[in-house]
C-alpha cells in the first residue's frame, strides 16, 4: 500500500468526524484544534494527511470530473455541463467549488496551528508548511481560472468575518495562487524518498508556476519555471517510455508523474474513502463483459450509469494521424454493449483503464493515481513558451521536445519545413495537446488561455454526431461568453446575500 495514502486514511477518518455542511465555516467543531493538536510533529503530520485526503476529494469526479465534460473530446449526453446548458443551480458545479474550498480550508487550518507545535527537526515543520501552501495554491489557481475569482481567505477567521471579505479580482486571485506556489517552491524538498514517496515536491511547484504564467500569457516568467523541471532530466524526471504507462497505476510516482493525487485500490480502500472511481466516468454500464472486456483491458465490471463516451470531435476522420498509437491507446469502437452486433460509430475511451499493478474489482474501487501534472505538459508547456518567446531562437528546443512526444507515439520526426513560423508552431501544439492530454482536465482550461474556446466549441456542436440539424443547419447545443466562466454556485450567492461582496458571473 502506498504510505502517503496511508497517511490520508488517518487524515480522512479524523475530518470525518467533524464534517460540516457549511464548507467555509472555518470555526467549525473539529478536532483540528490548538487544544487538541498541533501539539507536536506527529499532529501536524495528522493535520496535512487531512489536506491530502480532501485533494482526493476534488479530483476524485467533484471538480476534475465538471472541468472533462467542458471537453470537446467528451459526446453530447444528457448532462448540463457538456450541453452547455448549466445554471447557478447546477449541483455539480456546486459541489466542485465546495471541494476546493475546502481544501483551503483545510490548508489554512494548518498554517494558522503549525508554529504552536514543537518539532525537533524544524525542516520538517517547513516541509509541511510548503505542502500546506500548494493546497491551497492549487485550489486558488482552480479558482482563478475556472470562476474567475473568489475571495482570498488566508487565515482561519470567525463566520460573521468571513461573509464581509469581498469576492477578488481574477488577476488577483491568480497571485494568491503564485504567492503560494513560491512559499510552497522554498520550502519543499526537491524530492522525497522511502516512506514518503507521492508528496508534493519543489519542482511541482516551478510546474505549477510555469503553468499559472501560461495561463497569464506571462511566458518569460513561464519559461523560467518551467526549465527549471526540465532542467532535472533525467535525474528526477523523464517522459514515460509508452502513452499508457502515463496513466497505468503500475507507473504511479514514476519519472512522468510531476504530480499526482495517490489512490489506493480495493474493497477496504473504498469503504475507507481512498479508493477513486473518476476513471469509470468513462466506461459504459452497458457493456458486454464477455465480449467487450478484453478490449477495455480486461475490466471485471461495467461503469455507472450516465458514462461519457468520446466524440466525434476526437475520433473523425483526420484527428490523429496515421500510425499514431494514442489512438489505440485512448479509445476503442465495436464493442456491443448490450447488443448482439458491434457498435461502429460509438467510441468508448480506455485511456485509463489499464492497471497492471493492483485491479480494481467494482468501478469505484481504482488505485490508479490521478496526474496533477505531466512531465510531457511540462515539457510542451516549455516548448509553447520558447515559440512565444522566440520562434528562430528556440526552434531547435521546440522540434526536440514536439519529436520526443511524437516519437513515443510511433510518429516520424518533424522539421522545419512543416513547422516554419510561430504560427506553425503554435497551430501544431494546440491540436498535439488535444490528443496527448483528452480526459485530463487540461483542454478546456487551454482553450480558455487560447481564446479558441467558442471556436472550438462551435466546430464541435456542429457534427452531426453531436446533433446537428443539417436540414436547418442548427446546433442542438452551444456555448455562449458566459460558459468562459463557471457559475458561483447560487447557493454561495444566498448565503452571502449582498451582491457588492459576492456577485454572479455575467449571463448566470
Amino acid at each position: 500500500m502506498k504510505t502517503i495514502a496511508k497517511l490520508m486514511i488517518v487524515g480522512c477518518c479524523l475530518y470525518s468526524l467533524s464534517a460540516c455542511d457549511n464548507y467555509l465555516d472555518v470555526t467549525q467543531p473539529s478536532i483540528y484544534t490548538e487544544e487538541s493538536l498541533y501539539k507536536n510533529a506527529a499532529d501536524c503530520e495528522a493535520a496535512i494527511a487531512g489536506v491530502y485526503a480532501q485533494l482526493q476529494v476534488v479530483y476524485n469526479r467533484n471538480y476534475q470530473q465538471n472541468i472533462i465534460f467542458r471537453e470537446d473530446c467528451i459526446k453530447n449526453m444528457n448532462n448540463n455541463v457538456t450541453r452547455f446548458t448549466d445554471t447557478s443551480t447546477e449541483k455539480s458545479w456546486e459541489n466542485a467549488y465546495k471541494a476546493l474550498w475546502t481544501l483551503i480550508t483545510r490548508s489554512n487550518q494548518v498554517l494558522e496551528n503549525i508554529d504552536k507545535a514543537t518539532f525537533g527537526d524544524e525542516t520538517q515543520r517547513e516541509n509541511i508548511k510548503g505542502e500546506a501552501y500548494a493546497m491551497r495554491g492549487l485550489a486558488y489557481l482552480q479558482m482563478a481560472w475556472c470562476w474567475g475569482g473568489v475571495p482570498l481567505i488566508t487565515t482561519e477567521l470567525p463566520l460573521s468575518k468571513l461573509r464581509t471579505i469581498k469576492r477578488s479580482t481574477q488577476e488577483e486571485t491568480y497571485q494568491q495562487a503564485i504567492d503560494d506556489f513560491e512559499e510552497a517552491y522554498t520550502r519543499l524538498p526537491e524530492q522525497w524518498t522511502g516512506t514518503n514517496v507521492g508528496r508534493v515536491t519543489k519542482y511541482a511547484m516551478a510546474g505549477m508556476l510555469g503553468r499559472t504564467y501560461m495561463y497569464l500569457h506571462n511566458y518569460s516568467e513561464a519559461a523560467k519555471w518551467l526549465k527549471l523541471v526540465v532542467d532535472q532530466e533525467p535525474t528526477l524526471y523523464k517522459m514515460a517510455d509508452k502513452y499508457e504507462d502515463c496513466f497505468d497505476d503500475a507507473f504511479d510516482n514514476t519519472s512522468e508523474r510531476v504530480w499526482e493525487v495517490q489512490y489506493i485500490a480495493g474493497t477496504s480502500a473504498n469503504a475507507l474513502g481512498v479508493s477513486q472511481e473518476l476513471y469509470s466516468m468513462l466506461l459504459p454500464s452497458t457493456i458486454d463483459l464477455t465480449k467487450d472486456a478484453p478490449f477495455l483491458y480486461d475490466v471485471s465490471f461495467q461503469g455507472p450509469s450516465g458514462t461519457a463516451q468520446v466524440s466525434e470531435s476526437l475520433w473523425g476522420e483526420g484527428v490523429y494521424e496515421e500510425g499514431d498509437l494514442r489512438r489505440d491507446a485512448t479509445m476503442v469502437n465495436n464493442l456491443y454493449f448490450d447488443k448482439d452486433y458491434p457498435s461502429e460509430d460509438i467510441y468508448v475511451a480506455r485511456k485509463f483503464l489499464k492497471a497492471t499493478g493492483t485491479k480494481p474489482t467494482a468501478y469505484d474501487e481504482w488505485g490508479n493515481n490521478i496526474s496533477i501534472l505531466r512531465y510531457t505538459d511540462v515539457k510542451m508547456m516549455y516548448a509553447e513558451a520558447l515559440n512565444e518567446l522566440d520562434y528562430g531562437g528556440n526552434i531547435n528546443t521546440i522540434l526536440a521536445i514536439l519529436n520526443e512526444v511524437r516519437r513515443r507515439a510511433g510518429l516520424a520526426d518533424i522539421d522545419v519545413t512543416r513547422l516554419n513560423s510561430k504560427e506553425a508552431v503554435f497551430e501544431y501544439i494546440v491540436h498535439e495537446r488535444f490528443i496527448e492530454f483528452c480526459f485530463e482536465g487540461l483542454r478546456w482550461p487551454d482553450l480558455i488561455r487560447w481564446g479558441l474556446a467558442e471556436e472550438a466549441m462551435e466546430k464541435h456542436f456542429s457534427l452531426k454526431n453531436e446533433g446537428f440539424n443539417t436540414a436547418t443547419q442548427t446546433p442542438l447545443y452551444q456555448m455562449d461568453q458566459r460558459n468562459l466562466l463557471a457559475p458561483i454556485p447560487q447557493s454561495e450567492i444566498d448565503i452571502y446575500g449582498n451582491e457588492a461582496v459576492m456577485w454572479q458571473n455575467d449571463g448566470y
